[in-house]
């Protein structure tokens, strides 16, 4: 076993997620969760939750990849009730639409104030104001669907009844599609939300893992950008 935990499997590919981001305004962020899967460590019977956060984490464009970086601490670093995770188990997954940071300080003083009047003594403002981050997006540049089928065949359909308009990220166990929001009014078919949606188990703004970045023995990769990213 690595004496590191691995997250960075492809260095270039990563650079080129984050490159492939949106660029974010001045009170904007990408908010990031390093997560612990069951589905991918079936056999590890004291892990319950399918998706137990490990760490999460909002970030710059510029300071991205080394925040990435930092999450290789030594093996056993990780620990759930006492026991260290494996690395089979490990997912990171990135906000692909920046969090509108503004917003979220304002929602979040909304929040901690229940929380004072619920007198919720243990908990933690900490998580509570990253819950609030990670629920206030920016402006949307992508709308996300999540394909959980690994036949290309589907994807391709995808991809033509957007008319080619979205990028595309192979998952360990499907893909990732993103239609570009500015190029939606070009988009031919008027039903190609619903017709995609048609294939997706999870719409709208969700996480997504980047490229060159491991997910349960897997390294996630770009399957298809517009021409638009590529020139």
């Amino acid at each position: 076993m690595s004496e590191t935990y691995k997250i960075i499997t492809d260095e270039q590919s990563l650079r080129e997620f984050i490159k492939w981001l949106p660029d974010h305004g001045e009170n904007e962020a990408f908010y990031c969760c390093l997560f612990m899967r069951k589905k991918y460590c079936k056999d590890v019977p004291w892990i319950k939750s399918d998706k137990g956060q490990l760490k999460r984490f909002v970030s710059v464009k510029d300071r991205l990849f080394d925040k990435i970086a930092q999450l290789e601490c030594p093996v056993g670093a990780y620990k759930f009730d006492g026991n260290d995770v494996p690395q089979e188990s490990l997912a990171l997954y990135v906000s692909p639409n920046p969090r509108d940071m503004w917003r979220a300080t304002v929602r979040s003083i909304g929040q901690l104030a229940k929380v004072l009047e619920c007198q919720g003594k243990n908990s933690n403002p900490h998580q509570e104001v990253l819950s609030e981050i990670q629920k206030t997006a920016g402006e949307r540049k992508y709308v996300q669907f999540d394909i959980d089928d690994k036949d290309f065949n589907i994807v391709q359909t995808c991809i033509d009844l957007c008319d080619g308009y979205c990028d595309v990220t192979e998952t360990r166990g499907g893909y990732h599609l993103f239609v570009h929001k500015a190029a939606i009014p070009k988009i031919t078919d008027k039903m190609w939300y619903n017709k995609i949606a048609a294939f997706s188990d999870v719409t709208g703004d969700s996480l997504t893992p980047p490229w060159g970045t491991y997910q349960g023995g897997w390294t996630v990769k770009s399957a298809y950008t517009h021409k638009e990213y590529e020139s």
